[in-house]
């Protein structure tokens, strides 16, 4: 009688070694793919967020530029732009006539009404002075400078979003 072989039916340490290996470089090809498909979409994601944000500042700059107060109500005069300021070229004051015999004069106090805008923090703040009213005109604002141009204002915003940054500049003639 013949003596029988003894066949492995295993695998060897090295083969082990080799599979592991390729299946580590696998994963790293797929994940580098993977992010390849995602960073497109986070920046798009990011463009349209500070696109929109430049969207709701110019919305509300302008209601206020447009020559006298949104929702004003009383005679022509009432609620006339009859004054504006720029404070340190980062901050924007607006006069509208105001009170019972509208005077045309610009007197940054009651019967008045003061608006302004300021970055603070990451926002873009507006606040009317006469009633204490303070609302979000944009966030990501990483800053704004407003220059008085004489027949015009330019206010230029510059908007920050994770990794992106735009600068939006806006003129606005007077009325």
């Amino acid at each position: 009688m013949m003596p029988r072989r003894r066949c492995n039916t295993g695998f060897t340490l090295v083969e082990m070694l080799v599979v592991s290996g390729l299946s580590a470089l696998l994963v790293l090809l797929l994940a580098n793919a993977w992010m390849g498909f995602g960073r497109p979409l986070a920046d798009a994601i990011a463009r349209a967020r500070l696109t929109q944000e430049a969207n709701l500042a110019a919305a509300a700059l302008a209601r206020d530029l447009s020559g006298s107060l949104v929702g004003s109500v009383g005679s022509k005069q009432q609620g006339l732009n009859v004054g504006r300021l720029v404070l340190g070229g980062s901050e924007l004051w607006l006069c509208f006539d105001g009170g019972p015999a509208p005077d045309g004069v610009a007197e940054w106090a009651a019967p008045d009404t003061v608006i302004t805008y300021a970055a603070d923090g990451d926002r873009l703040l507006r606040q009317n002075q006469l009633t204490g009213e303070t609302f979000v005109a944009a966030r990501d604002v990483e800053s704004m400078e407003v220059a008085d141009l004489g027949t015009a204002l330019r206010i230029t915003l510059r908007l920050r979003y994770r990794d992106l940054a735009r600068t939006y500049s806006f003129i606005a003639k007077n009325p």
